[in-house]
């Protein structure tokens, strides 16, 4: 049985990674710590109404290390958190599934390795995107080269902030705490998957502004991704758009993939306009269910506790999350400097 311990209950976690985190046969979740004892007490008793095998409730992180001894903690709180929370499991014997963005910085990611490979612990992002049907349909069509070789890609995530997903967290647009703005917190989503399709990224452009907002951070930005590949991507992260979107389009020599357009929605078709061979609409519908929005924060759970127990390679790992900050870093580097940002950072 792998025992886990969760520090963070905000609104991601209390809807998603938790119910995921019980699901998964093998894992039990033994502590769960937030910044005040109500707020954990509060959660718990939500997920755990009758009692049973309640977690124990914890405001301290380093007191619940040290009294639970846990052999994997998720890191789902605040952005500046990320880090010291991660360095500090790995450094108890622990492994670690970290919520995105991995951290606020580079620098602080490279760290977060590092610990990792010298603690020999797995180290996992919470980009849980990528165990999306759409996503994963997406991805098989470009590797089986259904529409040619990709040229182009344009990511879009946008809503209405997290004013609206997780109200009275009011850590999302304080820079201190946050580190950045919708790019940092929808861009790096939507990065991740571009690099996923279209693979690595030589340099980047980006412009971000705070337009609708009073806050302290950006909630609206874009940014050019050259690829190695020769290939072109637009990312447009937004918290200042309503109706949300959530929107994928890639062109290739013989076709393109829309998705999205409306929500769960796909077209993976040839040049001449008719579907790619495998890849109709019903035939990529027909491999997930579209109502169940909890399935890629399961699987994303079932694969880090598999990845412990030796059974399966850690996805996305800590590689795949600094490679998506490294595009969003750069992004705001560009926007400062108005240049065009090579990869990899110094």
């Amino acid at each position: 049985m792998i025992r886990i311990a969760i520090s963070g209950a905000g609104a991601i976690a209390e809807r998603a990674h938790i119910p995921a985190l019980k699901s998964v046969r093998g894992a039990q979740i033994v502590a769960l710590q937030s910044r005040t004892i109500e707020k954990a007490e509060r959660v718990a008793t939500s997920l755990w109404p009758n009692g049973g095998a309640r977690p124990n409730v914890y405001a301290n992180y380093d007191q619940m290390l040290a009294r639970e001894k846990p052999d994997a903690v998720c890191v789902f709180t605040p952005n500046r958190l990320h880090r010291e929370f991660t360095v500090k499991a790995f450094e108890a014997g622990a492994h670690v599934l970290v919520e995105k963005p991995m951290a606020a910085t580079v620098a602080d990611a490279r760290k977060m390795i590092d610990a990792s490979v010298a603690a020999k612990r797995v180290l996992m992002v919470a980009m849980q995107r990528r165990y999306g049907g759409l996503e994963r349909a997406i991805k098989q069509a470009v590797e089986n080269g259904a529409i040619g070789a990709p040229n182009f890609i344009r990511a879009r995530l946008s809503h209405g902030g997290p004013q609206l997903w997780a109200p009275g967290q009011t850590w999302f647009t304080t820079a201190a705490e946050a580190g950045g703005g919708a790019m940092l917190d929808l861009g790096v989503h939507v990065a991740d998957l571009a690099i996923w399709f279209i693979g690595e990224v030589e340099s980047v452009s980006g412009q971000v502004g705070t337009l609708a907002k009073a806050i302290e951070v950006d909630d609206t930005g874009v940014m050019i991704l050259h690829f190695r590949s020769g290939a072109i991507g637009v990312i447009e992260a937004s918290w200042s758009s309503m109706p949300p979107l959530s929107a994928i389009e890639i062109y290739g020599a013989g076709g393109r993939i829309m998705a999205g357009y409306p929500r769960m929605d796909i077209a993976i078709q040839k040049a001449d306009g008719s579907a790619a061979p495998g890849y109709s609409r019903d035939e990529v519908m027909k491999q997930f269910d579209p109502a169940d929005l909890l399935a890629p924060f399961r699987e994303l759970a079932a694969n880090f506790v598999a990845a412990i127990e030796g059974r399966a390679t850690p996805f996305p790992d800590g590689t795949d999350g600094l490679r998506a900050i490294e595009t969003v870093e750069a992004c705001y580097r560009s926007a400062r400097s108005g240049q065009r940002i090579k990869l990899p950072l110094e």
